[in-house]
């Protein structure tokens, strides 16, 4: 069987991402089902049909795997779910936050019982990565938010559990040799060098691309780079670790030694990185990929990009089925797919009727790399970058030569007179990057959002797509020639979806802790009132408007925390056009300048602010009520002792009669998320943590939890 372990990894990963949607039970009953049928055809038809038995005893495997770990290493440690806990363990790995404040991953064993991987939120304290810690706490399963799923993330992880409430916390420095301890206090050495040399901005991306630290890298940065197409440039990957080996292997390659030995020289450079790295799963795959890549000479074995793939596929899954969700991990397994294995079949299908010049070429990798990862995307992304493939051919040599100059740094240890000018020239070329990225990422059409009915449908369209053709003709160049024209086409079908004007009027419900806000728009543009929390529903605001392709704010209106709101949208609204601001009139000392250039305009409690298709009405006690189209929903805060604890409520009344300002439940029907039914003539809605309802021309409600 040609390429062997190519269909091995292919069908591995298939049979990886079927069962982390399926139950314990039935991925046993699917994996045996099609462990017996495989085993049947082999002993029946011999070697006929071995190439479809192995694909479906690698199918099999994976699905009995993912299972098994799940029934008896995942279940077993989020048992202690709401348990008090005693975890023992070394620090893998920690992150700072304000008001001396610290996250730490613990590798460890819970209990003197079950070995885990957990984290903890707590104090800030001297240890660090490598040394031993002891706390004690309450263990909690994580749960998704709608501006993060940290259930699935951390999952994919690898890590189960959470210590809240940590009531005691004992830690011990290790002062012995650890690999991992002397790569991290190495890696903070060059990030103080870099800032030592580089403005704000500059050594933000520098250490982004060195080392994947995206700290102190700006999310309007990230947005910016994520619409040029060079995001994944930010996550340390295959391209980095490309860079590393290849300066190496050009100096090794002169030497007069044995292969062997060069292929020994060859690892440590890549262990190396890997520490430096922090050991993350596309720098794992990139590493045992190279690995192969180089040791195909010594094997005497051609190396082969898709065999190479599936072999790191499985050896990154098999100890940790989970990872199969992992978006690095997915995405850099597309992405090598892409180029390495979609692109030369479509330049060889192209080329079978005419040249291809290199430019060409050029251009069809990434645009085969975007085509290949952009199910993946819609999957974990709110927006997806469709001029990737012409900005990649302008800054990705930059991006590499940013990355030659600070690997430069990293290896003469950051001396100055090394580090210096090596750094000034890097810092120009991440000026370049900043300036390309702020201007293409405020071209709109040049970036599309996913959240979308047409990008979901291009998405699952494009993976069948490509099934089918490959299952008919047998031929990878058909296939991955019909992805590519299937992405082009889904790109200009979300882009034409965005510009046909629509008569509907969306009313979404966004919270983020305490904290909540409303949004009320068309396709382009929205209009929002912060209830509650002074700016602190912003996270949540900006993902829902970056999902939907929403750029332009009309109106934001304030109804609480005025005094702390306009410097937290300031910074959360960098990339949108804000037109007018208001506040109420009792917070007139703050109507200076809004989040951006406007000036704040004021309301009064008891009156209303009347729009195009809707009419606000603000009630006396900071309620608030929204009429659309002869449908009334009316916000209101909980009964509660202390204005901390202030929970906002919403009400629904689909009457037709006009809203007003004060609340009655006798009246209206209250949006309980403990309810199920849908609104319709004072039918209670489910709400949930966050929904979006649909007003259309003729008043018709229609709801979505998001």
């Amino acid at each position: 069987m040609v390429r062997k372990m190519a269909y091995i990894g292919s069908f591995w990963l298939i049979g990886l991402f079927a069962a982390s949607f399926l139950s314990f039970s039935l991925n046993f009953a699917v994996s045996a089902f099609v462990f017996v049928s495989a085993a049947s055809f082999l002993a029946i038809y011999r070697t006929k049909y071995v190439k479809y038995s192995v694909c479906a005893l690698s199918f099999a495997a994976a699905m009995f795997l993912y299972g098994m770990y799940d029934c008896f290493i995942y279940r077993n440690i989020v048992k202690y779910d709401g348990s008090d806990v005693e975890v023992v363990g070394t620090i893998t790995g920690y992150a700072d936050h304000s008001g001396d404040k610290a996250s730490y991953t613990i590798k460890g064993i819970i209990n003197g019982d079950v070995k885990a991987t957990v984290t903890c939120y707590a104090d800030s304290i001297s240890a660090g990565v490598g040394d031993d810690i002891k706390i004690i706490g309450k263990a909690a399963v994580f749960t998704d938010s709608y501006t993060f799923p940290a259930a699935s993330y951390y999952k994919s992880k690898g890590i189960f559990l959470q210590i809240n409430s940590v009531r005691k916390l004992n830690y011990y420095i290790n002062d012995g040799f650890s690999p991992t301890k002397l790569a991290d206090s190495y890696r903070e050495h060059i990030i103080n060098v870099i800032n030592s040399n580089l403005d704000g901005r500059e050594q933000a991306i520098m250490a982004a691309m060195l080392f994947g630290d995206r700290s102190d890298l700006e999310d309007s940065d990230k947005t910016l780079m994520t619409r040029a197409g060079i995001g994944h440039i930010m996550a340390v990957s295959g391209v980095h670790l490309a860079v590393v080996c290849s300066l190496f292997y050009f100096f090794i390659s002169r030497l007069p030694i044995p292969k062997y030995i060069r292929l020994g020289m060859m690892l440590v450079p890549i262990f190396c990185f890997m520490l430096l790295a922090g050991m993350s799963p596309s720098v794992v795959r990139s590493a045992i990929m190279t690995v192969i890549v180089y040791g195909a000479e010594f094997f005497r074995r051609r190396a082969d990009t898709f065999n190479s793939l599936g072999i790191a596929v499985i050896l990154l899954t098999a100890a940790d089925p989970f990872a199969v969700k992992d978006p690095s991990f997915l995405l850099s397994a597309a992405g090598v797919f892409g180029a390495g294995v979609a692109a030369p079949a479509v330049i060889k299908f192209l080329e079978k009727k005419h040249s291809l010049s290199n430019a060409a070429k050029a251009v069809i990798i990434p645009l085969c790399v975007n085509a290949v990862i952009f199910p993946a995307a819609v999957m974990f992304f709110d927006e997806f970058s469709v001029i990737a493939p012409v900005t990649n051919l302008l800054l990705i040599p930059i991006c590499e030569l940013i990355l030659i100059l600070g690997i430069a740094v990293t290896v003469t240890g950051g001396v100055e007179i090394a580090a210096v000018p090596l750094l000034k020239i890097a810092g120009c070329f991440c000026d370049v990057v900043i300036w390309v990225s702020e201007f293409v990422g405020n071209i709109h059409f040049l970036y599309i959002p996913l959240a979308s009915v047409p990008a979901k449908a291009a998405a699952l369209a494009a993976v069948i797509a490509a099934a089918v053709m490959l299952a008919i003709f047998r031929r990878a160049d058909i296939a991955a020639f019909t992805t590519v024209c299937l992405f082009l086409l889904s790109v200009a079908a979300i882009n034409i979806f965005r510009s046909v004007p629509s008569s509907d009027i969306e009313i979404a419900v966004l919270k983020n802790g305490n904290a909540a806000a409303v949004v009320i728009h068309d396709k382009n543009t929205a209009d929002i009132i912060d209830l509650k929390g002074g700016g602190k529903a912003a996270p949540a605001l900006v993902k829902y408007l970056n999902r939907n392709g929403i750029h332009r704010i009309g109106c934001l209106m304030i109804n609480d925390g005025a005094n702390t709101a306009f410097p937290v949208y300031s910074d959360y609204f960098s990339l949108f056009e804000v037109s007018a601001s208001y506040i109420p009139e009792e917070f007139s000392s703050f109507a200076g300048i809004g989040c951006q250039d406007e000036t704040v305009g004021l309301y009064e409690y008891g009156s209303a602010m009347e729009f195009e298709d809707y009419t606000v009405f603000f009630g006396s006690d900071e309620s608030i009520a929204l009429s659309c189209r002869g449908t009334d929903i009316l916000f209101y805060s909980s009964d509660s002792d202390s204005a901390e604890s202030k929970r906002y409520k919403a009400a629904v009344r689909y009457s037709g009669r006009k809203a007003d300002a004060d609340p009655d439940p006798d009246i209206l029907a209250v949006l309980d998320k403990n309810s199920e039914t849908n609104v319709h003539n004072g039918q209670i809605l489910y709400i949930g943590e966050n929904i979006r309802l649909s007003v259309d021309a003729s008043g018709e409600l229609s709801s979505e939890i998001l």
